[in-house]
């Protein structure tokens, strides 16, 4: 692993990251429990409660605290600019972005539109202070690299995927008269094909190099990849609302997946070209990712060929994006974050650090957890993809998502108490 292209003495400290690491799993908790009080196929519809709250329990609750909490940290370290007040932003943001995920969900779960009126503010608070933290730490930095690029346009997707999600919730609070159909398309397009592919996509080209010993990225690749994904969601929205043909909106999703494929195509005959071939869970996690990719893509595809069937493979796409390709890679990176943060927050204690034994990244979390997480991991998700069609799919993905939350916040428990233990007897030699 080389670590000399990153700027570790800007890292924030590591109560900023782990924060948002910690109370993540939980929300997989609560998106289990929603489900498993759904009545009859929650994948019936698109838009039944109990489906739209575990998906904004997922995606908001659990994905976006993770990315957040690893945005303020990847800022600094990979792009060289720190977060400004980064102990206030992580505060004004986890705080307010767990609580309108309750908020939001709640009000999904339950239609109280009191409980919807209290989750935008919340979210749009946490979202906003996010954002402008982000944009300044982006405007001060140095670095001119595909990294930045992929990240500034990521958090401008998520800018307008936000006021999209929140005229929505307004909307449907008030009884506003919206095209709603065409303004959840573009928020879906922009929180996840915006928002997480880019995020995805800017950090892997440091990370898949950097952690799993395989060649760069291929420089036509990182230099139109993040724009092209960009400039096709911005077609997308302004055709969506125009009102456009079907038919141009089919193309620019079709657009939109094939360079999602690619992406994915690389990735993978990368990670078969690297240096060390020995295969752990991470990897595996990151693999599983890619091939979640590839299938959120063909099933986009056969909801085109085959409209009888439509709407059943829109939601295994929506799955196979989520549940396959988002969570399985924010699940390895975590796996691989929290031991080097652990290490490296340590090593920094200098002599007394070693003196007092601090463990290396394999010792601080188990590798045979990960790998259950993993199996657990796959289980669920091919599960889930039997959602739309078979309806006792839905208490299996509950318990799935419950295992694998539990799983998950014993993990960074773990890491967080071998930090704390080690810190001690570091802190005790220095007496």
């Amino acid at each position: 692993m080389n670590i000399t292209s990153l700027s570790t003495d800007q890292a924030p400290p590591i109560s900023v990251p782990l924060r948002f690491f910690a109370v993540a799993p939980l929300f997989l908790l609560l998106a289990a429990l929603m489900l498993a009080l759904s009545d009859g196929n929650l994948f019936a519809a698109a838009q039944t409660p109990a489906l739209l709250a575990a998906t904004h329990c997922i995606t908001l609750g659990f994905m976006a605290m993770v990315m957040m909490g690893a945005t303020q940290q990847i800022l600094p370290v990979v792009i060289g600019s720190p977060v400004p007040a980064s102990r206030w932003v992580a505060w004004f943001t986890s705080v307010p972005l767990g609580a309108g995920t309750l908020s939001l969900c709640g009000g999904f779960m339950l239609g109280n539109a009191h409980l919807l009126n209290l989750a935008w503010p919340l979210l749009g608070t946490a979202f906003l202070v996010f954002i402008v933290a982000s944009m300044l730490s982006l405007w001060r930095a140095s670095a001119r690299n595909v990294t930045k690029t992929a990240i500034l346009l990521s958090i401008c997707a998520l800018a307008v995927a936000v006021s999209l999600g929140i005229l929505l919730v307004r909307g449907f609070v008030t009884g506003a008269v919206l095209d709603y159909a065409a303004l959840s398309a573009a928020h879906i397009s922009l929180a996840l094909g915006g928002w997480v592919m880019l995020l995805i996509v800017g950090v892997s080209y440091q990370v898949v190099p950097m952690f799993q010993i395989t060649p760069a990225y291929p420089k036509w690749l990182t230099a139109v990849l993040a724009p092209a994904l960009f400039a096709i969601l911005l077609l997308n929205l302004a055709l969506l609302l125009i009102g456009a043909e079907q038919l141009w909106i089919a193309s620019a999703g079709i657009s939109f997946w094939l360079l999602a494929a690619g992406f994915a195509l690389v990735t993978l005959k990368l990670q078969r070209q690297r240096r060390r071939k020995v295969t752990d869970a991470t990897l595996s996690f990151f693999r599983l990712g890619m091939l979640s990719l590839l299938l959120a893509a063909l099933f986009y595809l056969a909801s085109l060929l085959l409209p009888a069937v439509a709407l059943q493979f829109r939601l295994m796409s929506a799955i196979a994006f989520i549940a396959g390709f988002a969570m399985s890679l924010i699940q390895g990176m975590l796996y691989k974050i929290i031991p080097f943060l652990v290490w490296f927050h340590l090593f920094r204690g200098g002599i007394n650090a070693v003196k007092a034994g601090i463990p290396n990244m394999k010792e601080v979390i188990p590798d045979r957890l990960m790998w259950w997480h993993l199996w657990l991991h796959g289980g669920t998700l091919l599960v889930a993809l039997l959602g739309p069609w078979l309806s006792a799919a839905a208490w299996l993905t509950a318990l799935g998502l419950l295992l694998q939350g539990m799983l998950l916040s014993y993990a960074v428990f773990t890491g967080i108490v071998v930090y704390r233990r080690t810190l001690r007897r570091i802190e005790l030699l220095a007496v």
